[in-house]
């Protein structure tokens, strides 16, 4: 089953809060309204269902050499001047923008970070991991890099609001303008391409910097971060969010999980096993590896996070938080501790998935060029020896159970989403692809092929502005 269409519906006893109003917006059948172009004042007709779509609407040179016009629609309607389209998904930017970012900028990519917005927010408990005890703690001027759809910042406004602060003012920055008009919200959006330094925006302009999942748009630098420090005020908070691109199997636990979420809080006990058996999350981790490292951005930017931000002087108060969610549940989990090993089954693969299980083509396997592997020793917390508690058994709710249904549908649609880079950096044909994706997906939503632990990892870091 497909959730990338999911909607979250309110009980029709409690009011519509500015968050559901943007997710209702944001998730409705086709294009939201932010993505829809001013029609011109001229009737124009959308192509026919059965005209094909060029191959990459974003180069028509062949097309204008054999004397054809270029395409004036997309998906049936009026191409977009801030967007380029390659086969049936649109990016930002256009074909001269110099914009590296890998992801799509349609609707069904929205969704999925607003998706991906509800698991930070069960996983952490709340909208932001920094804390603002007090009404009079609550920053006055926020900025949202890479706001995305905007849910975020209608979320986070009203958390703020039901406090008694309704005067803070909102500021979204992104390269293209993803998120509606947000009613009853003091919002404004800045369009800027991050790489371009330095940002536009005055020195101690703002008295709290949210940064998530940033890091697919440029390299880890120092320079970006001083730029963050520079717009923010003295006293004021920043905070980063991410998880890392590539996929981990955790061992069983002695720290049981949270009975919200599911997710296991990663402390200097947490450990987690080399590679996972799933032959499909090791493809997986070896595309994406061969992929990120060509384009020299950050594998496992959770594990640089506290570091890079440790060596910033004028940083301080520097805390984090760092989870494991599991992608389905473990095969170890609601077992003792004592009777479980630090390491997982030696399982087979073939146990993993069942003799009707469609062929799978091994080209594209052996068609993707062999990259730097990531060892669990640079992942690892420290060395501290793993404490057990041999009575504890460790069993989650229906709704943590959930979450991680969603958070494997989440992780598929971002294979999905990664499609043309990951077959192009790593020289995967198309019909290999499309028959490894077909059989991933019986694999891991049908067959239990990720019970052996395979989690997705998510952290926040928050720090405040010293004085010089």
């Amino acid at each position: 089953m497909d959730f990338t269409g999911f909607i979250y519906t309110c009980p029709s006893s409690h009011p519509p809060d500015k968050a559901s109003t943007c997710v209702a917006k944001m998730m409705e059948p086709g294009l939201s309204p932010a993505f829809q172009y001013h029609r011109p004042t001229t009737r124009l007709v959308p192509l026919p269902l059965s005209t094909p779509l060029p191959v990459d609407l974003s180069s028509h040179t062949g097309e204008r050499e054999r004397g054809r016009k270029d395409p004036q629609f997309f998906m049936g309607r009026p191409l977009h001047p801030n967007y380029h389209y390659k086969r049936s998904r649109r990016y930002a930017g256009t074909t001269h923008d110099s914009i590296p970012y890998p992801l799509p900028c349609d609707q069904q990519e929205v969704n999925r970070q607003n998706l991906l917005h509800h698991i930070f927010t069960e996983v952490f408990g709340s909208v932001h991991a920094a804390e603002f005890p007090t009404p009079s703690d609550i920053p006055s001027n926020v900025l949202d890099v890479g706001c995305g759809s905007g849910l975020w910042i209608a979320s986070i406004s009203d958390e703020f609001s039901s406090r008694g602060r309704t005067d803070v003012r909102f500021t979204g920055m992104d390269i293209v303008r993803n998120c509606p008009e947000m009613s009853n919200v003091n919002f404004r959006f800045v369009k800027h391409n991050i790489l371009h330094l330095p940002l536009p925006f005055a020195t101690g302009e703002f008295d709290y910097v949210m940064v998530r999942e940033m890091t697919l748009c440029h390299p880890s630098s120092e320079a970006l971060l001083e730029e963050y420090l520079r717009i923010l005020s003295v006293g004021g908070t920043l905070e980063v969010q991410c998880s890392d691109h590539t996929i981990r199997c955790l061992s069983p636990s002695a720290i049981p999980p949270s009975s919200r979420s599911g997710a296991y809080p990663m402390t200097a006990s947490t450990r987690f096993n080399h590679k996972s058996e799933n032959s499909y999350i090791q493809d997986y981790n070896r595309w994406i590896t061969h992929f990120l490292t060509t384009k020299h951005l950050p594998i496992i930017p959770c594990t640089s996070q506290q570091s890079l931000m440790a060596m910033e002087k004028s940083l301080g108060q520097i805390r984090n938080r760092r989870y494991a969610l599991p992608l389905d549940n473990p095969h170890w989990e609601g077992k003792p501790v004592s009777l479980v090993t630090g390491t997982l089954e030696n399982r087979s693969l073939t146990s993993l998935t069942s003799t009707t299980e469609p062929r799978r083509s091994t080209e594209s396997s052996k068609s993707a060029p062999q990259s730097h592997t990531i060892s669990d020793e640079t992942r690892s917390i420290d060395s501290e020896p793993r404490e057990r508690k041999g009575s504890m058994e460790m069993f989650v709710s229906d709704d943590a159970r959930g979450l991680r249904i969603l958070a494997r549908q989440t992780f598929t649609s971002l294979i999905r989403n990664l499609e043309p880079v990951l077959r192009q950096a790593n020289k995967i044909p198309q019909e290999d692809w499309d028959w490894w994706f077909r059989d991933l997906m019986l694999n891991f939503h049908q067959n239990k092929g990720l019970n052996g632990g395979e989690c997705l990892e998510i952290g926040a870091w928050w720090g405040v502005k010293k004085s010089s």
